[in-house]
């Protein structure tokens, strides 16, 4: 019995395409020198895969002109055949059961990387709220808190005029003492002006 060679085709062309991208991902590691012992297992085993995907591409290409011409082929095994003669048939439904896939649209290649996964111009901004609150967390210092409030472009006069407003604005929190903050305190970060 006949396969129908449109079937034989999609099948065939599906597994040079799968051999091609096995064999040359593969080879490239198998090829590449090895100064360890570990890098050799990893080259042998590459080695191997391509072996591998050689022999499957091989055996695939002689069951499909079996199912071809209806000529039984010697050296391809039972389970293999059958094997390749339902992805002959499978090809079909696959090609019957997906449905038409939609175009994404115009690419801008002149935006700028997403942030947060949100392109710039989507991304949502909104001013802080008046009393931002943080968590201290073992090593914080208040000029730590008001660096990292601040920015990385702050200069040192606006960090330590701002540790100061955080102070202020937590002394019953913190104490007398604004060198000695605790973890799991929760400071109030007064608005910025």
């Amino acid at each position: 019995m006949h396969a129908p060679a449109h079937r034989c085709l999609t099948v065939w062309l599906a597994a040079t395409a799968a051999a091609a991208t096995l064999v040359g991902w593969l080879l490239p590691v198998a090829l590449a020198p090895a100064a360890r012992f570990d890098d050799v297992l990893v080259r042998l085993c590459a080695a191997g895969g391509c072996a591998a995907a050689g022999w499957l591409y091989v055996v695939t290409t002689a069951a499909v002109a079996e199912a071809a011409t209806g000529a039984t082929t010697p050296g391809v095994p039972a389970p293999l055949r059958r094997l390749v003669l339902l992805a002959c048939g499978a090809a079909v439904v696959a090609g019957l059961a997906v449905p038409a896939q939609a175009t994404p649209g115009e690419v801008h290649r002149d935006r700028r990387p997403s942030v947060a996964g949100l392109p710039f111009p989507d991304r949502a901004v909104s001013p802080r709220p008046a009393a931002e609150v943080v968590v201290v967390h073992p090593g914080d210092t208040l000029w730590a808190l008001a660096a990292a409030d601040l920015g990385p472009d702050a200069a040192a006069a606006e960090i330590d005029a701002r540790w100061r407003e955080i102070y202020a604005q937590n002394r019953d929190v913190i104490g007398p003492d604004p060198d000695l903050i605790q973890p799991a305190q929760r400071l109030r970060l007064p608005a910025q002006q």
